[in-house]
């Protein structure tokens, strides 16, 4: 006789109390996950004035052309671009982080291309070989056989003519 188990986090169906469980699952990871980003906020708050000054040393025109698209975006749509400022106000180790990784990515990018290019203009060193012998190999000229008369031909030779 086989005996099948059954695993159900909700519990017996007929129980009207059964979706408890799965609620206190989803609080349980909604709570991880705050206090996750609680300690990842805390973390970048202390390294974010470093983490601008660094990026600001790598590649100044990120944080330029940030603040640039701030302005562009509050002159095109200004509900929109006070938003971003808002955000960009209490989120601001984030955007640190963000504007780090952008400048240290870009710096990556060009030193690559950079090795590409050099690596392309490199000209490697050679050895022009004399040679000696013309007649290295000498083969007969080709004889084209002719048609022996006007039935070989094919009717459609004349189209590739």
């Amino acid at each position: 006789m086989t005996v099948y188990r059954e695993f159900r986090v909700g519990g017996n169906p007929n129980n009207p109390f059964g979706f408890i469980v799965p609620i206190m699952i989803l609080a349980g990871f909604f709570v991880l996950l705050y206090f996750f980003f609680k300690g990842l906020f805390t973390v970048l708050s202390f390294a974010a004035p470093v983490l601008l000054i660094l990026t600001l040393i790598i590649d100044y025109k990120v944080v330029k052309n940030y603040f640039v698209f701030l302005f562009t975006l509050l002159k095109d749509n200004p509900l929109l671009g006070i938003l971003a400022i808002i955000i960009v106000f209490f989120a601001y180790p984030f955007v640190a982080g963000y504007l780090f990784f952008k400048a240290l990515a870009g710096r990556t990018i060009r030193k690559k291309i950079e090795a590409i290019e050099k690596e392309k203009n490199r000209f490697d060193e050679f050895e022009e070989v004399a040679d000696d012998e013309d007649t290295f190999l000498e083969l007969p000229q080709l004889q084209k056989q002719e048609p022996k008369s006007k039935t070989d031909q094919n009717p459609y030779d004349d189209v590739f003519k």
